[in-house]
């Protein structure tokens, strides 16, 4: 299962963490997971594109994790890119089920 977090602060997303495999099909073959590595690339391509703000990125693909946290509270313009980035997620999670995806919040 992929479980992504969403760290809020002051009810905006301050960056967004994803953990695991979805194991919906066999490597290389897996919609879900191709999709949810779709949003992820696509958001942090944007965030570095598109705005200003600083972020801290980092991963490991031996534990399948990845994340992106703002340094600061982040711009409109990062906000909505994070707005985008979880109504996909949310979408996955909605079509394929808390068995592939899970979607957690985390106040910080």
């Amino acid at each position: 299962m992929i479980t992504v977090t969403v760290f809020s602060k002051k009810e905006e997303i301050v960056g967004v963490q994803l953990e695991g495999h979805a194991e919906y099909g066999k490597k290389g073959k897996d919609i879900v997971c191709s999709a949810v590595s779709i949003l992820y690339i696509n958001l942090v391509n944007s965030l570095e594109n598109f705005t200003d703000d600083e972020k801290e990125i980092n991963g490991s693909e031996k534990i399948n994790f990845q994340n992106v946290i703002m340094k600061n509270m982040p711009s409109k313009e990062a906000e909505l890119l994070f707005q985008s980035f979880m109504l996909g997620m949310t979408t996955i999670e909605q079509k394929y089920g808390k068995k592939y995806i899970v979607i957690l919040n985390q106040e910080v």
